[in-house]
């Protein structure tokens, strides 16, 4: 399945999305996390058995030493059931949420990006000894596979950029009466950010909701 998505252009929340849930399919965890380097902060940018809310917070790698464990290898690192270091997950689990997560067994591995840290993928099992060895060297492999995902989905963040940029430009000499005189501003960020997501949602079969005043459609 993740090697299929590669050959077919996907929204960037799309593509991370199936990207996470096949990886807890493949492994049979509890849940999984794909989170992005923000300065000294993690932000999570897909995730599957974890809360929703999850995806709007920022962890301080400094406050989670599992996190700052699995930034600071190129290795898998598992955490088995009896580790006494806190969960940054507590109490965002489906199905415990706002609870202490119970004993489980959890493992992650630090990604790169054109030889950059990038970000983590972390994975939770609500049972023990899920990820042995076995699973710490299939996900070892995996890294390289997600790794091509994640840079797949910043190229095409980048043609689409292009592409609304040309849009916007395209837009502007439409709007451009004979006089010479411009009718709508077309230079400001609000209209080039919706351009951007017009761009982004046209190419997808995604269903847009529009809101607004009678006519905004």
């Amino acid at each position: 399945l993740l090697l299929a998505d590669l050959v077919t252009e996907l929204p960037r929340a799309v593509r991370l999305q199936r990207l996470v849930s096949a990886i807890r399919t493949h492994f049979g965890c509890g849940a999984v996390g794909l989170l992005k380097n923000e300065g000294d902060s993690l932000c999570p940018l897909a995730v599957d058995g974890l809360a929703r809310e999850t995806l709007g917070r920022r962890f301080v790698v400094a406050q989670h030493p599992r996190l700052s464990a699995i930034l600071a290898s190129r290795t898998p690192v598992r955490f088995p059931p009896g580790s006494t270091l806190p969960d940054p997950y507590d109490g965002l689990l489906d199905h415990h949420l706002g609870e202490p997560l119970p004993v489980h067994d959890c493992m992650g591995i630090s990604l790169s990006l054109d030889g950059n840290p990038w970000g983590a993928l972390t994975l939770d099992a609500l049972s023990d000894s899920v990820f042995g060895e076995a699973a710490r060297d299939d996900l070892s492999r995996l890294a390289l596979v997600i790794e091509t995902v994640v840079r797949v989905t910043r190229l095409e963040e980048e043609n689409r950029s292009l592409r609304s940029g040309r849009a916007s430009q395209e837009t502007l000499a439409l709007t451009r009466p004979l006089t010479g005189e411009v009718e709508i501003i077309g230079q400001s960020p609000q209209l080039l950010k919706l351009l951007h997501e017009l761009d982004i949602v046209a190419d997808s079969e995604l269903p847009v909701l529009l809101l607004g005043e009678t006519g905004v459609g």
